[in-house]
């Protein structure tokens, strides 16, 4: 079981504390190159007011203080290089490997980690093309090819940076120093979820939609992923459904509010959070069956490990 490579290497509580506090702290000085760029923009140069300033941090439209989508993409992006980079130090501090957090097998399914990413792309495509069908005059079709060809790059050789760290750092790290600390499965998923769900807190998605219905979609995409992980006994299809989602967020469709404000080739200016939920619970329903005949997964065991079931 993935969650027993926790017994690896150092684990007092204190070497975890260690490891979140670098962790944290490369996540923070990764964000100097933005507010480095946004300092020389407002100080130096005078190009950004304190009111756009203000807006920025509202919509996280990188256009509100002059700067290009791209240029804001990797500024957001470069963040994860550098919690990637305190992910590894914390490792190694552990004296663990990366492969650690992914399986028990000591090497990357890569196989696993293109079907998920094909599967979750595809059946978003999918109710998003219903979507379409039923409501056409929300769409704007805003497709420009001298800024997506530069987008679509971005997003496919930098964005797996940022989802990879956050499923190692929550469905991988997180989720073995609570299983170590409790030996129980349900307490790793809900706490990894629950922290997954409180880092998107402050996205601006929060705002425009509602504190509820966010956080209980971003909860829900945690405990989603977490039962994917625990089901296939690794990491790699979570790590290709959440490369998937943030990838098709960042170059097919964007929405008013949203974290990523791209050259999409499409966009709408709301939707309705309840329903965007009810489609993901739809999707990953699907997936998780589609997973569990392609793979062949013992749910009832894995279940009853999440229950504590003593017969396990």
């Amino acid at each position: 079981m993935l969650l027993q490579n926790s017994s690896k290497g150092k684990n007092d509580w204190y070497i975890y504390m260690i490891g979140i506090l670098v962790i944290m702290s490369f996540y923070f000085i990764g964000q100097l190159p933005l507010s480095m760029v946004v300092f020389y923009k407002m100080a130096v140069k005078g190009d950004i007011t304190q009111d756009k300033l203000s807006e920025f941090q509202k919509n996280m439209d990188f256009g509100t203080l002059g700067i290009s989508s791209n240029v804001g993409l990797i500024l957001m992006i470069l963040i994860f290089f550098f919690a990637m980079a305190g992910l590894l130090l914390a490792l190694k501090i552990h004296h663990k490997k990366l492969v650690d957090l992914i399986n028990v097998l000591g090497k990357i399914r890569f196989a696993r980690i293109f079907v998920g990413f094909t599967i979750w792309f595809v059946i978003g495509a999918v109710f998003e093309m219903i979507n379409f069908l039923i409501s056409p005059d929300f769409y704007v079709f805003t497709f420009e090819v001298q800024k997506f060809i530069p987008l679509l790059i971005i997003s496919i050789l930098m964005l797996p940076i940022q989802t990879s760290f956050e499923e190692l750092f929550f469905r991988g790290y997180i989720m073995q120093g609570v299983y170590f600390g409790s030996k129980k499965i349900w307490m790793s998923m809900v706490i990894s979820s629950v922290l997954f769900a409180l880092m998107h807190s402050a996205n601006p998605e929060i705002s425009k939609f509602g504190y509820l219905p966010m956080m209980t979609y971003y909860f829900m995409a945690g405990l989603f992923l977490a039962l994917v992980t625990i089901f296939d006994d690794g990491l790699e299809l979570a790590l290709g459904i959440h490369a998937a989602t943030n990838i098709y967020g960042a170059t097919i469709l964007t929405y008013s509010g949203s974290v990523l404000q791209t050259d999409t080739v499409f966009r709408v200016d709301s939707i309705d959070p309840w329903m965007m939920l009810g489609i993901f619970i739809i999707s990953a329903i699907i997936v998780m069956a589609i997973f569990h005949r392609i793979y062949n997964w013992n749910i009832t065991k894995s279940l009853n490990q999440i229950s504590d079931n003593p017969n396990v």
